[in-house]
């Protein structure tokens, strides 16, 4: 009788201990998805101001072509939420590579930033965002666009 008193008292304990480890259990696998995305989107990042940089050195000094080199290191916006060429800043700077340039006979870095984007974390229960202000890339000036057009084919608009 003391027997049968005593497992009617541990009924639903197992699902008391589960919710308690599951919940922590949850709460890391989560974290460590999260993690990964984390690392995906700063690795978008940088690769995203490497490749604006990289066709802005080629393209010229005109809002078409700015406009062209952000498209093109934004991936077209189908990447990472919120991301567009919007998020990208191109610098155009003189011999000392502080000094914004003013024109493309005084240019001789192109310097590709991130500004204004956040990453939201999807931890449930947890709201953090976190800034990517610290991803850039500066890339010593080739043509600026100033080259021969072969055939009618441009790179850049």
């Amino acid at each position: 009788m003391n027997m049968n008193v005593s497992k009617q008292r541990q009924r639903g304990v197992t699902t008391v201990e589960f919710a308690l480890v599951g919940s922590v259990l949850f709460i890391v696998l989560f974290g460590l998805i999260e993690f990964g995305r984390l690392l995906f989107t700063w690795n978008v990042l940088d690769e995203a101001t490497r490749r604006a940089a990289r066709v802005a050195v080629v393209c010229p000094v005109t809002a078409a072509g700015q406009q062209f080199a952000r498209e093109v290191g934004a991936f077209g916006g189908t990447i990472l939420p919120d991301f567009t060429e919007a998020n990208i800043l191109l610098s155009y700077l003189q011999e000392d590579g502080v000094t914004p340039a003013t024109g493309t006979e005084n240019t001789f870095y192109v310097r590709s930033a991130i500004t204004d984007y956040t990453h939201q974390m999807l931890i449930p229960f947890f709201d953090i965002t976190l800034d990517a202000d610290a991803f850039e890339t500066t890339l010593p000036a080739e043509s600026l666009g100033v080259h021969p057009v072969a055939a009618g084919a441009a790179p850049c608009p």
